[in-house]
């Protein structure tokens, strides 16, 4: 596969919200764009990424005002902007050869898939389950699958244990 183009970087970059909380490092990436291009290819070349990539930052947000109480906030999980923009130019490639190559049908599967329609009747449906198993205080149940390498697919079905 070809190394990370400096392309890739600027339009990932580009296509970042302007108001994106700047990660932990603080730093916003348009000043330090090819600085942040030669950062990238070194972990591209070798293949590994840093620990520190691994790692989000918890931040607790309150949800309403003169929140005291813990079910009164939500987190947010801040992420290293050099890793934000690296697994976003990889993802948009694993998509793209995907989606070139026919191993993805785009008639049935069009969520995450950058330039195909309906990702919103997906989310609005996961939303609607959601929101019925909270009000009817039911089990969600969440169905994960992942392809191997023979192609076949495996299900993978879990229950929350807890009441939505």
């Amino acid at each position: 596969m070809s190394e990370l183009q400096l392309k890739e970087v600027r339009e990932v970059v580009r296509k970042a919200r302007a108001s994106s909380t700047p990660g932990p490092s603080g730093k916003y990436c348009p000043k330090l764009l090819l600085r942040l291009w030669y950062i990238l290819r070194v972990f591209w070349r070798r293949g590994r990424i840093p620990d520190q990539w691994r790692v989000a930052e918890g931040v607790w947000i309150p949800r309403e005002e003169n929140s005291t109480q813990l079910d009164q906030f939500r987190i947010i999980s801040l992420l290293c902007v050099e890793a934000k923009v690296f697994f976003s130019a990889v993802s948009k490639r694993l998509c793209t050869y995907l989606a070139e190559n026919t191993y993805i049908d785009t008639f049935v599967q069009k969520g995450g898939i950058s330039g195909m329609p309906g990702c919103l009747e997906h989310t609005g449906v996961v939303t609607q389950l959601i929101r019925e198993a909270r009000e009817n205080k039911g089990n969600l149940s969440v169905l994960w699958l992942h392809s191997t390498q023979a192609g076949s697919v495996h299900f993978h079905k879990t229950s929350c244990p807890k009441q939505v």
